[in-house]
């Protein structure tokens, strides 16, 4: 894999590309931040699961051109599929969670606003913190050599989150709650293909949101004695779960999430 990798939306990517064209903030940091000259080994990946190995071709003021020459086929997106659904904390801390869950390996990140939730959620794919967000998802993939960049979703009322859910979404629901009883973390069945696990905010969910969860199918999860903040509790969650599925190297167990 070439040293430097730079995004390419899907749509801008032919079928079968020979040729591609970085424009935008990925020219100026290829042309004007790495400094990069013609002949150098690059990669491009589209976000949603392709890759290339190319040579950088020109460079001109507006755009660089990249020779693409072979085809990206590592095997680096997990076959497990994790949806955050995460509680928005105060400030910017969802900005350590959405880059850290990204370079873990999670599918798909819910921004969640709960009862508890202080901080100031706007509406609507324009809202410039939910930008900010999926560029921040787009440069962890990039960093961290994922070919698919997790979908960050427009942040959603828990309840309505919840309630929109089909029976059929996910072979398991998980909702983080400290007081779960303990003991050996839930296997998950040889038919099972992904999982969503939800994330309190600050404060953590209220009895009436834990309840109506429970009541749509969730299970109870803890993540052991300790009361971690909300932004490792996510964090510490999408690794767990990824591990004990074999996505992070290995497992100690197979979890059976149903």
């Amino acid at each position: 894999m070439a040293e430097h990798r730079f995004f390419v939306p899907a749509g801008e990517l032919p079928d079968a590309p020979e040729r591609a064209i970085l424009r935008g903030p990925e020219h100026h940091h290829l042309s004007r931040v790495l400094r990069l000259r013609p002949g150098a080994p690059v990669a491009v990946f589209d976000g949603e699961g392709r890759g290339f190995d190319g040579v950088l071709e020109s460079v001109s003021r507006e755009e660089s051109h990249i020779s693409l020459k072979a085809p990206d086929r590592r095997n680096v997106e997990p076959v497990f599929r994790v949806t955050l659904a995460q509680g928005i904390p105060a400030h910017d801390r969802m900005d350590l969670i959405i880059q850290k869950a990204t370079e873990i390996g999670v599918w798909e990140i819910q921004p969640i606003v709960a009862e508890r939730t202080t901080a100031r959620v706007g509406s609507g794919p324009g809202w410039k913190r939910l930008e900010r967000w999926r560029r921040i998802a787009c440069e962890a993939a990039r960093q961290s050599g994922r070919l698919r960049v997790p979908l960050v979703r427009e942040p959603s009322p828990w309840d309505d989150y919840h309630a929109a859910l089909p029976a059929s979404a996910h072979d398991s629901k998980l909702v983080l709650c400290p007081e779960a009883p303990g003991g050996e973390p839930p296997a998950r069945s040889s038919s099972s293909s992904g999982c969503i696990v939800a994330v309190g905010p600050e404060g953590g969910w209220t009895d009436q949101e834990l309840r109506a969860a429970l009541g749509r199918g969730f299970a109870r999860l803890s993540l052991g004695p300790r009361v971690l903040r909300t932004e490792t509790a996510g964090i510490v969650a999408v690794a767990l779960l990824l591990f004990l599925a074999g996505e992070l190297g290995g497992a100690l167990k197979k979890p059976d999430l149903s």
